[in-house]
């Protein structure tokens, strides 16, 4: 034998003995398996499928032609080269993969199915599992009551690092001076787009760690300004359902996470908040089946947004059949009821809390039609609710008697970083009066970069002449 014939291999291969008679014996194999092929065509010998199966598995199992005969392997190629019969007879099985199946080499069609069955309800027991652990203990509260009346400030669409700094400063403004009962994230407050179905923009594709730092930062900062009350997180489309199947996973995305847990990525328990997720794979035990998002007091629904188009309000006004809201239209908009029957209801759209950098990767027109601000909202105990958006474009917005405007030292930050600890938080201020009177405060306008409307000083003014004419004519 030429010892060229095992081409590049190295000294130690071609000089050894033992590799050469292996290769001796291989070539002789072939040489024969073609002579037994050559002969079945010569002589139109149409094996049996019992024949054809004993061949299979005897390539399948030849320690001289096949390295890997101990595992029963065999791939179609290899039955080319080493198999007695020509390959046009194996089509007497239709596939390959279903000679092995008959070869007793592969699994049947119906044991396969059942693993793949039995591996997606092991996923899915996982997922339940993770969910009950460190979801579950945070879905919203029941048995609240709304006392004299209930304030809710919301916002929504926040995507991660494409927060609108003023926007979100205006927002802790409202909460010290209004001091909501309740405080709302209304959905994709991630961005989410390295667990995205989505292709992965380069130089645009979050990492997933620095969502859920920015994401915990917003909540510490909700509370570092003040609020007691309520915090709630809903779900999105780009949201937290889809972020806790993900984790109870494996995958690239995860490899730089600190923890695994969904309750500390964002801060559940060391800042109280609760998860509003009804009709997702985070409901609470029996709300599973239950539409999006949550009701409040029976008469007020919230969820992240199912309808998109020119009216959305009016269409989840007349879909929910109750005043509510929701965003993820990223425009500002409140439709009221037109019959007989939801006369008295509202619905409102929040606008996005995101700038429209959010947007560069697929919109392609010269303007995104977005609106952002974020959104007010009176429950009253008689059923009644008083909502509107909030705006602010143009660096200025304006709710209950308070005008703010944008400080000249907030920054406009880039995208790729953790930015929002760097924010200065608005300096606290000291509300006169109960907030559900929502008096205005006069010492707000003290505060770099926000002034209060003081609105309540013509009325107190008129106040006192009215007592002092009152006095008048009493001692007339």
């Amino acid at each position: 034998m030429d010892n060229d014939d095992l081409l590049a291999a190295p000294d130690s291969v071609r000089n050894n003995p033992e590799e050469v008679a292996k290769y001796e014996a291989r070539k002789k194999a072939l040489k024969h398996a073609q002579d037994k092929r050559a002969e079945a065509r010569k002589h139109k010998q149409e094996p049996s499928v019992e024949d054809l199966l004993a061949d299979i598995i005897r390539v399948a199992t030849d320690p001289t032609t096949n390295p890997w005969h101990e595992y029963q392997s065999i791939s179609r190629q290899r039955y080319r080269l080493y198999g007695w019969y020509p390959e046009s007879y194996l089509d007497c099985f239709g596939t390959w993969t279903r000679a092995l199946e008959v070869a007793g080499l592969r699994e049947e069609t119906g044991t396969r199915l059942v693993r793949a069955g039995r591996s997606q309800a092991n996923k899915n027991e996982h997922i339940a599992r993770y969910v009950e652990r460190y979801v579950t203990p945070y879905a919203m509260r029941r048995g609240k009551t709304i006392g004299d009346g209930y304030m809710l400030l919301s916002i929504s669409d926040t995507h991660a690092t494409f927060l609108d700094p003023f926007t979100w400063h205006a927002f802790l403004c409202a909460i010290q001076d209004l001091r909501p009962d309740g405080v709302l994230l209304n959905g994709d407050i991630l961005e989410g787009s390295e667990i995205s179905r989505h292709a992965k923009i380069p130089g645009w594709t979050l990492p997933l760690q620095l969502e859920l730092d920015f994401a915990k930062s917003m909540v510490h900062q909700i509370r570092a300004v003040g609020h007691e009350g309520d915090l709630f997180v809903g779900g999105g489309n780009h949201g937290i359902d889809r972020l806790a199947s993900y984790l109870s996973q494996v995958a690239p995305a995860l490899a730089n996470l600190k923890s695994l847990r969904i309750d500390r990525l964002l801060g559940l328990d060391e800042y109280d908040v609760q998860l509003l997720q009804g009709g997702t794979i985070m409901s609470p035990e029996g709300t599973e089946d239950d539409r999006p998002g949550a009701m409040f007091f029976d008469f007020y629904r919230v969820h992240h947004g199912t309808f998109l188009g020119a009216t959305p309000a009016a269409q989840e006004l007349r879909a929910a059949g109750y005043s509510g809201q929701s965003g993820h239209v990223h425009r500002a908009q409140v439709f009221y009821g037109t019959t007989e029957r939801d006369a008295g209801m509202s619905w409102m759209c929040t606008p996005s809390a995101c700038t429209e950098r959010a947007a560069r990767s697929y919109i392609k027109s010269t303007t995104t039609g977005w609106q952002k601000g974020f959104g007010f909202a009176f429950l009253f105990p008689e059923r009644r609710v008083h909502q509107y958006p909030v705006t602010t474009d143009g660096d200025c917005c304006f709710i209950e008697g308070y005008a703010y405007r944008r400080p000249p030292d907030l920054p406009d930050p880039p995208v790729d970083r953790l930015w929002l600890p760097d924010l200065p938080l608005p300096k606290a201020q000291t509300c006169r009066g109960s907030s559900k009177l929502l008096k205005p405060s006069r010492n707000s306008a003290k505060n770099s970069g926000r002034s209060s409307a003081k609105v309540s000083e013509g009325k107190s003014s008129r106040r006192q002449k009215n007592k002092r004419s009152t006095k008048t004519s009493k001692r007339r």
